[in-house]
């Protein structure tokens, strides 16, 4: 059986508007495993963004217990919180968020340069294989397609060989041919690699792909097929 990589019992975040208490996560469980896709679904304010927030450590929950590779999170300092992030989380974001004055080498070798590491161009070779963009190597963004843009942030998600990679909304910006080439290439990480894979998306067809849906509607689990 594929390892449980991050473990959430009653997770519940809330906000608060003027004398209104808005609960973005109301008790939420959910259990995401090595090498699976995992689909969260769910109109604008039904928790999605929340949810993914607190499960890839960038927000913490007001209540509930969270472990992400075997360590518990809760109560854990920024510094701490940066760490496990790090040596578990890959993060690929709707808006690309490429620097347009690197290529595409240097966008996908960057988080090692933040780190103070130097990169290993064999390493930066088979990444930009693995996504089909070998011959764009010294390419800079505004040469690439809206595609080949989210192949580059999703290669750069995986320079530090992370668990887990997180994708908030990865297709919300492209065509449906080319969502479904990247919903493709997710699946094909997944198998190849054993990598758990969490997306948010409002496209129902994409969300179907997945191995897993979660249905989130006024911060609580609608639907799950697991």
């Amino acid at each position: 059986m594929n390892e449980v990589l991050i473990e959430a019992h009653g997770l519940k975040r809330y906000y608060h508007r003027g004398s209104e208490t808005v609960k973005a996560l109301d008790g939420v469980d959910i259990q995401i495993r090595q090498g699976e896709i995992v689909a969260i679904l769910g109109p604008s304010g039904s928790g999605k963004t929340t949810l993914i927030n607190i499960l890839s450590c960038l927000d913490a929950p007001d209540a509930g217990t969270l472990t992400v590779a075997g360590k518990s999170v809760a109560g854990l300092k920024e510094e701490e919180l940066v760490e496990v992030r790090r040596g578990v989380l890959g993060f690929v974001f709707q808006s690309f968020s490429l620097l347009p004055t690197l290529t595409v080498t240097e966008n996908v070798e960057l988080p090692l340069l933040f780190l103070g590491l130097k990169p290993d161009p064999k390493r930066t070779a088979e990444l930009l294989e693995s996504v089909g963009l070998t011959d764009r190597a010294t390419h800079l963004p505004r040469e690439l397609s809206g595609g080949q843009m989210q192949r580059v942030a999703i290669a750069r998600a995986l320079m530090l060989e992370p668990k887990i990679l997180v994708a908030d909304e990865p297709t919300g910006n492209l065509d449906k041919a080319t969502g479904e080439a990247v919903i493709a290439l997710f699946k094909r990480l997944a198998a190849e690699q054993g990598l758990a894979i969490i997306l948010t998306t409002h496209n129902t067809a994409f969300g179907a792909e997945a191995d897993r849906i979660i249905t989130l509607e006024d911060g609580k689990i609608l639907l799950s097929n697991n």
